[in-house]
């Protein structure tokens, strides 16, 4: 999985469920709001269990690098 993951901080209502999926990738802040700690901090299938199990969908994957090559 490429991109960088995101938290809208708006959104989430700090349940905690993505520390529990991906622990090494998210934690709370003081204020009990996700922050992404390290994109690439567990697997990714942890990762996307921890998006799709977001009671508010807080979380993203911006679209990264495919891989493909070439120039932009």
């Amino acid at each position: 999985m490429s991109g960088d993951l995101t938290v809208d901080r708006d959104r989430c209502m700090g349940s905690g469920q993505c520390t529990f999926y991906a622990p090494n990738t998210f934690d709370l802040d003081d204020m009990d709001i996700a922050v992404v700690v390290d994109d690439h901090g567990d697997a990714d299938d942890k990762i996307q269990m921890a998006m799709t199990v977001c009671p508010t969908r807080s979380i993203a994957r911006t679209a990264g690098d495919t891989g493909q090559g070439g120039t932009p």
